[in-house]
């Protein structure tokens, strides 16, 4: 396999990769890409490879294309699912997995010059003019360019330590068995209160589970919802956004305007998708660190909604008393019998409170310190300086096209990223409408960079 050198080799094929390898087979008339992972289910990634039907997607159909050039892409393949679909539909995360792994066979079956390899990349070193990749199986692949399309590679960390109680504990709320295993009344705890939270509390219903649910996190905040408004579109980024400060003053006033002129606030924090890379790239390290400790929280509750579907079955589920939000922090879990007891303390009074629990599951959404994740390749190419996880721990220093900045803080040619691991230069970078673009824009640039170099593309 090593003879024979490829253009491209994806590492990676979930959600991310599989769109990188669907442009640049768009892109590439002869060009010969490797697209590796070690899924039984490639295409989907963790974020769609779940089995629970009431899990929706967050964002409706119409602005889930694959392709950001083919703009009913994903609603016209939904139709031939769910004939009643259209673009405001709030598909099941299940059926759009089904819908990338359509690209991903297509993408794969249907050209000669496109090929899966199933396996682990664990070393990739520089040789002359090629990249090379040694699998875990022992054999190695060269490529002219690397993508590392990591997607959500990190589990949550852990509140508090949770060893006494590891056979009650779940710390990957994205597993098959989340709500598998449990006694119809079963008090349940779900560590955190934003999106994950609310799938694995639906899922829980799903599979008959009648118990009590709490929800815990230090602000006890639930995400809002879709709602239909009339776009208020910028022309201009005004110069408040000089700063995190400036920011959400311009935020508050434009809310208080739009709501009395009958728009909305989504309206507001939808005008500024556009522009959110620009803002956050204008800010200092210290404006950063700032807007992550105290603004944060607000930002991606209003800019990250449910479906109005969710909304409402997660209020039925406060108002009938079965889902219990609390404002606080964990202490400790201990075991009692067959359950945990767990301590917290609310975040205002600072009372402590004991919950009694048959099973505790960490929602509090995937960690982005890269330089703890326990992966061969990832610590190989960090301790080779070849990638550097930034300041802040979101994730790795690349350049505008999506370069690895290494340990000299030179772009490294011929080894690119995309989707979450790109948050700490553009901040927004974990959507499939985000993904898409940057998958369109790498594969037309290594295209554009194969041909440069005089290989036939």
């Amino acid at each position: 396999m090593s003879h024979n050198p490829f253009h491209v080799a994806v590492v990676g094929a979930g959600a991310s990769g599989t769109l990188v390898a669907a442009n640049f087979k768009c892109f590439a008339l002869q060009g010969r890409l490797a697209l590796i992972g070690n899924s039984p289910k490639p295409g989907r990634g963790v974020a769609y490879d779940t089995m629970y039907c009431v899990n929706l997607l967050n964002v409706p159909a119409g602005n889930m294309s694959a392709f950001p050039d083919e703009t009913t892409h994903f609603v016209d393949w939904l139709k031939t699912r769910l004939p009643d679909s259209h673009a405001g539909t709030f598909a099941p995360r299940i059926t759009y997995g089904d819908y990338l792994a359509d690209i991903f066979s297509a993408t794969v079956n249907d050209n000669s010059n496109l090929e899966y390899v199933e396996g682990d990349v664990v070393n990739i070193t520089r040789e002359h003019e090629f990249w090379k990749l040694q699998l875990k199986n022992g054999t190695s692949i060269l490529a002219h360019a690397v993508v590392l399309a990591f997607g959500n590679l990190l589990t949550p960390n852990d509140p508090i330590d949770f060893r006494e109680v590891e056979k009650l504990y779940w710390k990957n709320p994205w597993s098959e068995d989340v709500a598998l295993g449990l006694e119809k009344d079963a008090p349940v705890l779900l560590v955190g209160t934003g999106l994950t939270m609310v799938d694995v509390a639906l899922s829980l219903r799903e599979v008959g589970h009648r118990g009590t649910i709490h929800a815990l996190s230090r602000n006890g905040r639930l995400y809002q919802v879709h709602k239909p408004y009339q776009a208020r579109p910028l022309a201009d980024l005004p110069e408040d956004f000089n700063s995190p400060r400036g920011a959400i003053r311009w935020i508050r006033e434009q809310v208080e305007i739009a709501e009395h002129t009958g728009s909305d606030w989504r309206a507001v924090i939808d005008s500024l998708r556009p522009y959110t890379a620009v803002i956050w790239q204008k800010w200092s390290i210290a404006q950063r660190k700032s807007f992550l400790r105290h603004a944060r929280n607000h930002w991606d509750i209003h800019r990250h909604r449910m479906s109005p579907t969710v909304g409402n079955e997660v209020d039925v589920l406060i108002e009938d008393g079965v889902l219990n939000i609390h404002r606080g922090k964990l202490i400790s879990a201990k075991q009692k019998g067959k359950l945990a007891q767990v301590t917290w303390e609310q975040t205002d009074t600072k009372e402590r409170s004991i919950l009694e629990i048959a099973r505790i599951v960490n929602c509090t959404g995937p960690s982005r310190d890269y330089s703890k994740v326990e992966s061969p390749l990832i610590a190989q190419l960090i301790k080779a300086g070849m990638i550097v996880p930034d300041q802040l721990r979101l994730g790795f220093d690349t350049d505008n096209d999506g370069r690895f900045i290494n340990i000299q803080c030179e772009p490294v040619q011929g080894l690119f990223t995309l989707g979450p691991v790109r948050i700490p230069a553009l901040w927004e970078s974990l959507a499939i409408p985000e993904i898409r673009n940057q998958a369109k824009a790498l594969a037309k640039l290594l295209v554009e960079e194969t041909i440069k170099a005089g290989i036939p593309a």
